[in-house]
């Protein structure tokens, strides 16, 4: 019969089933033993939520407490009975729910956001970006990682999931690496597309990738440092600079981003950064009335600073 409203039962854990549409696909054994050792001091407190379909229950809240429930072969456990939802309002459901009191994966996440793009999409509804925000309740930029994340070859998507059922400190392949890395390469794309010519997108992200899996690249930062190199005309350098420094980047395995930044674009972004800070320091010099006004500190920084402007401009004292 269904559930017409929702209301409090006792229900056997084996009548229960879990929900095909959670976005938390990831349950961490560390974290399950700290819950199931609760669980079997104090019981459960907090009632699961859950809907009837046919002969079993379906859980829309409380999938952890339900795992201990099976491990401890406890005979019942408390849950609210509400009203079969449809597809996409079982996934909206359990995204408004769950999203305000754990860190999901973001795979998990994008897994779920192209089943609701989908969705919408059936139904004639905007899937923009912001409109999957809207009606998930995630911030505008996670659900865009989280699009990004859809982008990625199935080989790499496996690869983020099996990492996400590690320990947090264990895991070395993150999402964040495949923030970087792409957007480095739309960087590229933006400013010098002639740079990856002949080499297609999965050529580079791999590349990049491998760099970092080798140890190549220590920080996932610094990919960023690619993006300036791709800028290069914002310090002041022809692009056509930056175009041989990438395309090595992506073919020479043991090139360091480091390494690439430094032959092509540092000098130029380290003088514009001195020429910045000289004019902000000379405007708040301009300030100071005059030398009665100075402090001992301040007068012994700016005299070693006279000396090394000496020094680069080749004046003799």
């Amino acid at each position: 019969m269904r559930v017409s409203e929702s209301h409090l039962q006792q229900i056997h854990p084996d009548e229960i089933r879990p929900n095909p549409d959670n976005p938390r696909l990831i349950f961490r054994e560390q974290e399950m033993n700290q819950l199931l050792e609760s669980i079997r001091e104090v019981g459960i407190r907090v009632p699961i939520t859950v809907y009837q379909d046919a002969k079993h229950f379906y859980l829309v809240d409380g999938e952890r407490r339900w795992r201990c429930a099976r491990k401890l072969n406890l005979a019942e456990m408390p849950a609210i009975v509400q009203p079969k939802p449809s597809r996409l309002e079982n996934i909206l459901m359990m995204f408004n729910i769950h999203n305000v009191r754990v860190d999901w994966d973001l795979i998990a996440i994008a897994y779920k956001i192209a089943d609701v793009r989908r969705l919408l999409g059936k139904e004639g509804k905007r899937t923009a970006p912001r409109d999957l925000a809207v009606v998930t309740g995630l911030p505008l930029p996670t659900v865009r990682r989280a699009l990004m994340l859809l982008e990625l070859p199935k080989r790499y998507q496996d690869a983020l999931f099996a990492e996400a059922g590690k320990p947090k400190e264990e895991q070395r392949i993150k999402p964040d690496l495949f923030v970087e890395i792409y957007k480095s390469l739309r960087v590229i794309e933006r400013y010098v597309p002639e740079a990856l010519e002949g080499i297609h997108n999965e050529d580079y992200v791999e590349a990049m990738v491998e760099k970092y899996k080798s140890g190549i690249v220590g920080n996932v930062v610094d990919y960023r440092e690619v993006s300036r190199i791709a800028r290069a005309e914002r310090a002041g350098i022809n692009s056509e600079v930056a175009r041989p420094i990438l395309r090595r980047l992506v073919r020479d395995p043991k090139y360091r981003v480091r390494e690439a930044y430094e032959d092509s674009v540092k000098y130029a972004y380290d003088q514009r950064d001195i020429a910045s800070r000289a004019q902000s320091l000379a405007e708040q010099l301009a300030e100071v009335p005059g030398p009665r006004d100075v402090s001992d500190d301040v007068r012994e920084a700016l005299r070693a600073l006279r000396a090394e402007i000496d020094r680069v401009l080749g004046r003799r004292r």
